[in-house]
């Protein structure tokens, strides 16, 4: 299957508003900006306020970084997202994560640790049918993580759901 984006990829010089420092902070960070900010920066508005939500989000707080990125590993899988699968896979290895840990977090969570295990179990019930999570989930969820962490587990999860169906639907893969 060939995958076109279906929008016009926005390049650096082209970048207008709130979308230019974005694209700066990209080259600047990591040396180029990817591919989705290039297609969401269509709409500035809306690429500068995703990047801010995502840096909340999966940059430091109350839930370790590298399990964060699994989860979000574990919901671009379900989801089929190609481009954000191999986003994951470099940020779990950049953040000191195993190719055996990434094996588990696919197919087979009971090797890790009970918060690990737990934290996917949510992702995949909440990707799944987030109305339907069972209640077991989430006492399970409460014995390993405070409130403030499962909000943070939880917008992983969303961010993750969100950025998966935007790349797929616009066909955005990485250059």
């Amino acid at each position: 299957m060939t995958v076109i984006t279906q929008v016009h990829i926005i390049e650096d010089t082209e970048a207008v508003g709130v979308a230019t420092p974005v694209f700066q902070e990209f080259i600047d960070t990591r040396g180029s900006v990817p591919e989705w900010a290039r297609v969401m920066a269509h709409r500035p508005e809306i690429l500068a306020t995703f990047y801010a939500l995502f840096k909340a989000t999966m940059g430091p707080g109350l839930v370790e970084q590298d399990n964060k990125w699994k989860i979000a590993y574990k919901v671009s899988k379900l989801n089929g997202c190609a481009y954000c699968v191999g986003v994951t896979e470099a940020m779990m290895k950049k953040l000191g994560v195993s190719d055996e840990d990434m094996r588990l977090v696919d197919t087979d969570i009971a090797q890790m640790s009970p918060d690990e295990q737990i934290a996917v179990r949510y992702a995949e019930a909440v990707t799944k049918n987030a109305l339907e999570v069972p209640e077991e989930i989430y006492t399970e969820l409460n014995v390993h993580y405070n409130d403030g962490q499962i909000v943070e587990l939880t917008a992983a999860i969303g961010l993750f759901n969100y950025i998966n169906r935007f790349n797929d639907a616009l066909g955005v893969m990485p250059r």
